[in-house]
């Protein structure tokens, strides 16, 4: 049943599921979100069980579709769903080889577990029946240590300084866009950076071993994914604990949706990038820039659970929620905290539609009083 209910979502909530993007490459092939449906909110029960006629559309998260829609002939097309080791469910653009969103969720019950480390592991590609033209690979990342700010700008046929990166990277901008190899001012690390974080498997080396996929990866400049971002994606796992499960709270879950901002969204002023083998680019390719780098990388999640005030004669659901983004730059800025209600205005002004990071929660997540900062 749970099969036939995943398929029968991907198909509804996709019309174009099956249908050829480019040349004899499809977009997806057999694939579905069945496995994954608990990762959204109110999708399942506190057991983990499917909820009776359930109509997953009305879970998943609202309007961010758009954001692949851009600069795309076949439009609609672009789209997949995937479900990665039942850990991560994903809506992945094909075209940019990119997820925009990666959703997951944590358990209060996990914090019973030992915190243990981060996998001894490598990326992989997904096994979910997506086609290897689509996803990401460890030849895309080769030298990725050792990259510059600079982009191949294809009109002048050479490569220039991204002024935006390099101000972000040294505080000030640059006396020309000349790209000279050996200034430390320009060197740069790109990561395979997580949206579902391998710590958000809290209390179980299996979960934090799935996230490891390409499917839930993006370019992130190295120095913004070991710093901030990664002091943020601890400081949400600790804020869950704090305001969700202590105090004697029961069945507590936060599910988590982590998004991007492809750089396809940007508009006339400024390109797109993409990333691969030699670097960066204005243009995508199917060998040297292949992956599109996201302009902007966000987090948002809703925390439900029940409390008692009166010593457990009587119990009531909470709601909770926070969020963050910042831009997909070099340097160790902090992250930007937000609330889930100013996350999905900022991401409406990207796209013709509304923003509904969490439907089923009818409006419980954007709630100013359910708002707590990280």
């Amino acid at each position: 049943m749970a099969r036939f209910i995943g398929l029968f979502f991907a198909l509804a909530l996709s019309k174009h599921f099956l249908f050829r993007v480019t040349g004899q490459h499809k977009c997806s092939s057999s694939l579905e979100i069945s496995g994954c449906e608990c990762l959204f909110l109110g999708a399942c029960d506190v057991h983990g069980n499917l909820k009776d006629n359930l109509d997953l559309a009305k879970h998943v998260p609202l309007g961010l579709e758009q954001f692949g829609h851009v600069n795309n002939p076949l439009a609609e097309r672009n789209l997949a769903y995937l479900c990665e080791g039942l850990t991560v469910g994903i809506l992945y653009d094909c075209n940019n080889r990119i997820p925009l969103y990666a959703a997951t969720v944590i358990r209060g019950s996990q914090f019973n577990g030992e915190p243990g480390k981060r996998p001894d592991t490598s990326f992989k590609r997904s096994k979910s029946g997506l086609q290897k033209y689509f996803q990401q690979s460890n030849k895309d990342y080769q030298k990725a240590s050792k990259r510059k700010i600079c982009y191949f700008k294809r009109s002048f046929g050479k490569e220039v300084v991204d002024v935006a990166w390099y101000r972000a990277k040294n505080s000030v901008m640059p006396s020309d866009d000349v790209c000279i190899g050996g200034s430390s001012d320009l060197k740069t690390q790109v990561h395979r950076g997580h949206l579902v974080a391998s710590q958000y498997g809290v209390g179980d080396q299996t979960l934090k071993k799935a996230t490891f996929v390409y499917t839930n990866a993006v370019p992130q400049f190295g120095d913004y994914n070991s710093v901030p971002w990664r002091i943020a994606e601890g400081a949400l796992v600790d804020w869950f604990s704090k305001n969700c499960v202590s105090n004697g709270k029961q069945n507590a879950q936060m599910f988590i949706i982590v998004g991007v901002t492809p750089s396809t969204m940007l508009g006339p002023s400024r390109t797109p990038r993409y990333f691969g083998k030699e670097g960066f680019s204005d243009y995508q390719d199917d060998t040297n820039y292949r992956v599109n780098v996201p302009a902007d990388m966000w987090t948002a999640a809703c925390c439900t659970f029940m409390v008692t005030k009166d010593w457990g004669q009587s119990w009531q659901w909470g709601v909770k929620s926070t969020a963050f983004w910042r831009k997909n730059e070099p340097g160790k800025l902090p992250v930007n905290p937000e609330s889930v209600l100013g996350l999905e205005w900022m991401l409406s002004l990207s796209t013709q539609s509304n923003i509904n990071l969490f439907p089923y929660s009818a409006g419980e997540c954007s709630k100013s009083a359910n708002h707590i900062w990280i």
